[in-house]
């Protein structure tokens, strides 16, 4: 009887101490993520990010400008990095943040500053894409505007040493191209190993065709790829400048579109309320969904800060089922909206004091 009480202390002791071990690798990054990937080293953590008051960040030039009297908030997520096996388990127990392999937010082992660059040249073309979306449900001519895709950088694995920065990109075989989201689209509904023609207008107007076969998108191997980034091409008819300092990505479409459309105003969009969104946007006005909308709710309604919480929030219709999850301090009207003049309605109906429709409460 002895023995056997002996035996199984011993047992115990022995899967104890291995339990320790492997605890302590997982602590240190000793594992390696196939092995286990959910663990500290192989997850970042989303949390809420800062607001920004776009009507502050935008600047426009060659037209007459009116106050608001409200906000429109752009809404962020923050990434946290390098986390111990003590804010990793605080992560995933807090209501308000959410892990995710590492990989989704620096693909490829990129590092933080190569993000960052893709983050803010995806930002810089969100700014002018949703100018250029708010100046023409201002009234403005746009037509024209658009010109194509301009090279901002040709990756070091791209398929062709034929295309340099400053190349514009105006058609993928034949079909027109007017911006990079429209670039973006042609090539990635080809298959990899494809032949294809591209045709470019070089920094001096003049056009020319460059036969590729498309590489394998190392993010998707299922989707085509050439291995440049892309900006939009556009020239607007007034200058509109906006400064949204280290924020990067393109999720403040919207939001940026109705700070410009409500300065253009001489009424109000507002009607003095503080609203926040998110969303991207493209030329014709269309939102799309965007990533860490829980995030970003909770930032909207944190009343942590020295001015007041939105009382509505703007989302685009495909992140709707992931904001009904989301936590929040306070209450905030949520608005699903598809596409900049849905998004200039509901505002419209709030100000006239009615409920947009398919509008609810979210506590």
């Amino acid at each position: 009887m002895r023995r056997s009480w002996y035996l199984v202390l011993v047992l115990t002791s022995v899967t104890v101490a291995v339990v320790a071990v492997f605890a302590a690798a997982i602590a240190t990054g000793a594992v390696p993520c196939g092995v286990v990937s959910t663990q500290p080293t192989c997850e970042v953590a989303l949390v809420p990010g800062p607001t920004e008051d776009t009507l502050g960040l935008v600047e426009i030039g060659g037209a007459t400008t009116y106050p608001s009297a409200g906000r429109l908030l752009l809404t962020t997520v923050a990434v946290r990095d390098g986390l111990d096996l003590g804010t990793w388990w605080e992560a995933r127990r807090s209501p308000t943040v959410d892990t995710v392999p590492r990989s989704t937010v620096y693909p490829n082992d990129q590092d933080r500053e190569e993000t960052s660059a893709q983050n803010a040249l995806l930002m810089e073309d969100s700014q002018v894409t949703a100018a250029l979306a708010a100046l023409d449900a201002a009234g403005y001519d746009v037509t024209g505007a658009a010109s194509g895709a301009e090279v901002a950088a040709v990756e070091a694995d791209a398929v062709t040493d034929e295309l340099v920065v400053g190349d514009v990109l105006v058609a993928v075989d034949g079909t027109g191209v007017t911006d990079a989201q429209s670039a973006v689209e042609l090539v990635g509904a080809a298959a990899p190993g494809t032949d294809a023609e591209l045709t470019v207008r070089d920094a001096e107007g003049r056009t020319r065709t460059v036969a590729v076969t498309y590489g394998a998108n190392p993010e998707d191997g299922s989707r085509a790829y050439v291995g440049v980034l892309l900006r939009s091409a556009i020239d607007l008819p007034i200058d509109v400048t906006i400064d949204a300092g280290v924020i990067g990505g393109p999720s403040a479409g919207l939001m940026f579109a109705l700070g410009v459309v409500d300065l253009l105003g001489e009424e109000d969009l507002t009607g003095g309320a503080v609203v926040a969104g998110t969303g991207t946007i493209t030329l014709d006005g269309r939102i799309g969904p965007v990533g860490g909308v829980r995030q970003k709710l909770a930032a909207a309604s944190s009343r942590d800060g020295t001015d007041d919480p939105a009382t509505v929030f703007l989302v685009p219709r495909a992140n709707l089922a992931e904001a009904r999850s989301a936590s929040l301090e306070g209450e905030l009207l949520l608005i699903p909206v598809d596409d900049l003049a849905g998004a200039l309605d509901a505002l419209a109906d709030l100000r006239e004091g009615r409920d947009p429709a398919e509008a609810f409460a979210l506590r």
